[in-house]
């Protein structure tokens, strides 16, 4: 994950993208899925659920970012 030719401004630049990408995606994805839940259930479920899927999601954008970044060098 760590790539010794990186400069600092290069590493924080990437760090700060992937933490971004992180967001976003997690973000997205647990907002679009509790408004799918509740227009189908017609009910609210635990924040617990949220949370989960904003990480899982937040995960898999942070390592697909980080397979693209890591093929163009």
């Amino acid at each position: 994950m760590s790539d010794s030719s990186l400069s600092p401004g290069q590493a924080l630049g990437r760090w700060m993208l992937d933490v971004l990408i992180f967001i976003l995606a997690g973000g997205s994805a647990a907002g679009l899925s509790a408004l799918a839940y509740q227009a189908i259930a017609q009910t609210k479920t635990p924040l617990g659920i949220y949370a989960v899927i904003f990480a899982a999601s937040g995960v898999i954008a942070y390592r697909q970012t980080e397979r693209v970044l890591g093929s163009d060098a």
